[in-house]
């Protein structure tokens, strides 16, 4: 039995089809095929039911499955360790985070690309929804977002710094709020937002929810590098972490005066799952270049909010 085999076996059985499988896996199909059948010849069973349009487990292949899946991951967790072993010369590290944590990755991105050039960097802005399921289905070794991802035992959340919800414009934009912003204040503001769904977003709308406050909302975007160009550039102001402009020059930053404006940040990995050293590495950038970071925690803290 070989891990290659296991390998088209899981990827088979992940995506129910042998035509998708092959090209996930980069081989021919008749390849694939031929390779599951040694695989089920060893065994001395069908792992797969097979027609002309659907692939589906047998009761063997559900049973075989996780086991697959455990050796591969062990065997994965296996080479992890001895990459690290070689001083971060070599391999692979896959991080995930919300768009509105973006900017801030990207700043740790160009630091440790320049204390480890060699490691190769996969990365990607999407929804914490996209990013659980990530996680729990090992495509990434470390996600990053704003408060707790959403809740699931079998992922690991710790602490990386407190930050707060901001009013943020250009410099010069937000005058006779030095030091906050009260939630009513914020209907005197043209609004640029980010779109629902954004965590910056469902901070805010999360504060609105309990007082009676009718925003001037001019625009909503998804992109937060895009909705800074705009206000940057505009007499329109938003709502953000103060993270997000903390690289960024011409802009200022007011907090928001609620209990609920607190957005801090958080890291998350599979629970049980070997932490790349590489990645012990990033979180350790993450922390020392942003200047905010006064206070880490080994886990989350039970008053830490949820999402």
């Amino acid at each position: 039995m070989e891990l290659r085999q296991l390998k088209y076996f899981v990827e088979v059985g992940r995506l129910r089809s042998f035509s998708l499988a092959s090209k996930s896996l980069f081989i021919t199909q008749s390849t694939l095929s031929q390779q599951i059948r040694k695989l089920e010849e060893e065994l001395g069973v069908e792992l797969l039911i097979r027609d002309t349009r659907h692939v589906a487990l047998s009761d063997y292949g559900e049973q075989f499955y996780p086991c697959a899946v455990q050796v591969l991951e062990e065997a994965r967790a296996g080479a992890d360790r001895i990459r690290d072993v070689k001083n971060l010369q070599i391999g692979t590290l896959s991080i995930g985070a919300t768009f509105s944590f973006g900017p801030l990755m990207m700043q740790t991105v160009q630091a440790f690309y320049r204390q480890y050039p060699h490691i190769r960097l996969n990365l990607v802005n999407t929804s914490k929804e996209d990013l659980r399921q990530r996680i729990l289905n090992r495509e990434l070794d470390l996600a990053l977002t704003y408060k707790s991802l959403i809740e699931d035992e079998r992922i690991e959340s710790k602490l990386l710094f407190h930050s707060r919800l901001c009013l943020v414009g250009r410099a010069g934009e937000l005058p006779g709020h030095a030091s906050q912003v009260s939630v009513q204040d914020l209907a005197n503001y043209p609004l640029a937002l980010p779109a629902k769904g954004l965590q910056a977003r469902d901070t805010l709308e999360s504060i609105l929810f309990a007082n009676n406050v009718n925003l001037d909302i001019r625009l909503e975007i998804n992109s937060i590098r895009s909705l800074l160009d705009l206000v940057g550039s505009s007499p329109l102001v938003t709502a953000l972490s103060e993270e997000a402009i903390h690289y960024v020059q011409g802009f200022e930053a007011v907090p928001i005066d609620h209990p609920d404006a607190r957005m801090d940040g958080c890291y998350h990995y599979l629970k049980g799952a070997y932490l790349k050293k590489a990645a012990q590495k990033f979180i350790e950038l993450l922390q020392e270049n942003n200047s905010s970071c006064q206070t880490f925690a080994t886990d989350l803290d039970p008053r830490f909010p949820e999402t």
